[in-house]
């Protein structure tokens, strides 16, 4: 009989050994990866998660899942990733994980973010949702945390419409992902604690159906060995961008030492204040004109949802929250970096920005 779950198994060793870690959890989504993460690092009632309010709001989603409390730290106004100077002033005694996301797939400064967790007992979860192939230290995201998340949701190197995945080297970790994504339940015959019967399976868990199928994982199998050359092309594509725009002084992008290091989901470019109030027609010309750009992320905090329920924070920090996250997302537009671009739709995309931005 066809079992589509052996497909999804085949998956989530192939992605380990690509990776080089020893366990890999294929889920529904991304969404599902992040929530069965802060679960399996014991997340429950009121307690801290620090993260980056430039993210996607599925982020906060899942911490509040668990009943566990946002806590927004301030970034890195270089890169959008979470800066380590401001998780540090943020620690308290209820805060049990950090969340680092790769904004754009751009490399997050991990190993800051460790040494300065080192002998606490709080858990360092990557948010790598568009950090696939971004490396750190020499070393591959994925590789570097306890337990790091991946989306395959997105137009990204490796895209199965939806699904997602958690790596670990962590068998503790391992053994709760896999309970929590399988709805709880135990069905290798050591795990149960009674045994009725070969029929016999047991709830162990209040856990999910987040499940990956096995449509997703041939998808993804197909497309893993692609992921070199996708890298390849994508980080080419940034280079291109660099190479155009080095002459535009106001303008300013990540530092470029990050171009063979970062996944480069897109390309953040920061415009200067005489432009910024543009910005919103400039996007608009140049996705009338094709050029897929676009914005991200409205800093989570800000959105209806997080306003309504309020934050603790509220009565204790006058003025924004994290006022360098709020003027990132003011200034900043994510220019496309798709490995089918070639470097002339590059140079097509620079002339855009720069006519437009001339004629106002």
């Amino acid at each position: 009989m066809h079992n589509p779950q052996q497909k999804v198994r085949e998956f989530e060793t192939a992605f380990a050994r690509y990776l080089d870690v020893k366990y890999a959890v294929a889920v529904a989504n991304g969404t599902a990866a992040l929530h069965a993460a802060l679960y399996a690092a014991g997340i429950s009632h009121q307690d801290e998660v620090i993260l980056s309010p430039l993210a996607h709001p599925e982020v906060a989603h899942a911490i509040r899942y668990l009943d566990g409390v946002p806590i927004y730290t301030d970034i890195d106004p270089q890169t959008g990733c979470l800066d380590p100077a401001a998780v540090k002033w943020r620690l308290s005694g209820k805060t049990k994980a950090v969340i680092a996301t790769h904004y754009a797939g751009l490399p997050c400064p991990v190993a800051e973010l460790q040494q300065l967790l080192r002998d606490r007992d709080i858990v360092l979860i990557e948010d790598a949702s568009q950090g696939l192939g971004a490396v750190c230290g020499g070393r591959p995201v994925g590789t570097l945390s306890p337990l790091t998340v991946f989306d395959f949701s997105h137009p990204q190197s490796l895209y199965t419409e939806l699904g997602g995945m958690v790596v670990t080297d962590s068998e503790e970790y391992y053994h709760w992902l896999t309970l929590f994504r399988d709805t709880g339940l135990m069905l290798a015959r050591e795990g149960l604690v009674k045994e009725e019967g070969p029929w016999h399976f047991e709830a162990q868990e209040i856990g999910y159906n987040y499940r990956m199928t096995g449509l997703q994982a041939s998808l993804g199998l197909q497309q893993l060995p692609r992921l070199a050359e996708q890298l390849q092309r994508r980080r080419a594509v940034a280079a291109a961008y660099y190479e155009a725009l080095r002459q535009e002084a106001e303008w300013r992008l990540p530092p470029p030492q990050l171009v063979p290091q970062a996944a480069w989901y897109s390309l953040p470019l920061l415009l200067p204040d005489r432009v910024k109030p543009q910005r919103r027609r400039l996007v608009e010309q140049l996705l009338a004109r094709g050029v897929q750009a676009t914005v991200q992320y409205y800093p989570i905090y800000l959105h209806p949802i997080y306003l309504w329920q309020g934050h603790p924070d509220i009565c204790t920090i006058e003025g924004p929250l994290c006022p360098r996250a709020e003027d990132f997302y003011s200034r900043v537009i994510n220019l496309p970096v798709d490995p089918a671009l070639t470097d002339e739709a590059v140079e097509k995309t620079v002339a855009l920005t720069k006519k437009i931005l001339q004629a106002g």
